[in-house]
């Protein structure tokens, strides 16, 4: 079950993994480049995205779910769990690729940022604290995602995503798929 605190949605994982994921989305951010300087010095840990790839929150938690068993069984296909969620994102077997395309980059003025942790409340929190206290920007809403952030025609072109599917299908629905068994099929 999601919880949703005022701007953010923490829901949890695989009950195996006892970790659930918090996404943050910020607005007008104006020290992406700091932002990201801590996260390769290690001073903050999450996954920095660009909003404008994500239609759905969920599209997020297959990606981290798969990430995070592919972590547990030792399956990790880049360095850390975080990167493998970009990775699980895209629909290249490229690593470079995938982070260059769903990573954040130092011009982004939106980020969404997506936090792994136990299943325990101060975790959370702290975790929030280190990442807020560094970041200079305007917290909204993850709902907002879907309605605001998102291009359409970007994702369904990374996705390979066709009207005729969209006819008997959901785009989140076709996404998760995708994610899913990407490494089984090619689309």
């Amino acid at each position: 079950m999601a919880t949703t605190g005022a701007t953010t949605t923490t829901i949890p994982l695989d009950p195996e993994s006892k970790k659930s994921i918090t996404l943050a989305l910020f607005n007008n951010v104006k020290n992406t480049e700091q932002v990201r300087q801590c996260l390769i010095s290690g001073k903050i840990q999450c996954c920095l995205l660009k909003p404008s790839l994500i239609i759905d929150p969920f599209q997020i938690v297959v990606a981290a779910n798969k990430a995070v068993c592919s972590e547990i069984f030792g399956e990790l296909v880049t360095k850390t769990v975080f990167m493998e969620i970009l990775y699980n994102l895209s629909m290249t077997k490229s690593i470079s690729k995938a982070l260059k395309l769903f990573g954040s980059e130092n011009n982004d003025t939106s980020i969404l940022a997506v936090f792994i942790h136990e299943n325990k409340e101060n975790e959370k929190e702290t975790i929030m604290k280190n990442f807020t206290n560094i970041i200079q920007g305007e917290e909204i809403s993850i709902n907002k995602i879907g309605i605001e952030f998102s291009n359409v025609e970007e994702i369904k072109k990374i996705y390979k995503i066709t009207e005729t599917e969209l006819q008997v299908s959901s785009m989140v629905d076709l996404i998760a798929t995708r994610i899913s068994v990407r490494d089984f099929a090619s689309f």
